[in-house]
């Protein structure tokens, strides 16, 4: 965030470490308003709906300029910080036997936490451009969003055989 900041927007790095702050504020309150409301959207739309957002955001922080695109990663923050539990929670329901294995798998990926950054940056320094090494994120956002529609249609499907 303040190696974005300072490099695409012209941010100071003091400044730029308060828009960094400010990420981990929005993820945290994105956490709470997600679980809100998941009270009244069911949890496999709202993790579709918050990962096309998350698409549109990620092209304006790839294509956009200036300060404009802080505020895209910020948001991206925000809106991403129910796929995690989400995904986790729609995984392991109603697998019974497999439920531990299952998980397991599932916490494995955080693995992708490890792998996907150092790719992020690869391609911003093969390309000389900061900003398209944020296709990296931008295609677990559209892979999330697959997630979630192939879930709403099992769900579809199983609710039509029951």
């Amino acid at each position: 965030m303040v190696l974005y900041a300072t490099e695409v927007a012209g941010i100071t790095p003091l400044n730029a470490s308060k828009y960094a702050s400010f990420a981990g504020l929005a993820f945290m309150l994105g956490r709470f308003v997600g679980t809100f409301f998941m009270k009244f959207i069911q949890p496999l739309t709202l993790l579709m709906i918050y990962s096309i957002i998350c698409i549109a955001l990620s092209f304006i922080v790839i294509y956009g300029s200036g300060t404009i695109t802080v505020y895209a990663l910020i948001a991206v923050a925000f809106f991403m910080s129910i796929m995690f539990p989400t995904i986790f929670a729609v995984g392991v329901e109603g697998i019974g036997a497999d439920t531990k294995s299952a998980s397991s798998l599932i916490i494995m990926s955080i693995v992708g936490g490890a792998v996907l950054p150092p790719l992020l940056g690869l391609i911003s320094d093969k390309t000389g451009n900061l900003q398209l090494g944020y296709w990296v994120p931008m295609i677990c956002f559209v892979v999330v969003l697959l997630f979630s529609l192939a879930n709403k249609n099992n769900l579809k499907t199983q609710s039509s055989h029951e």
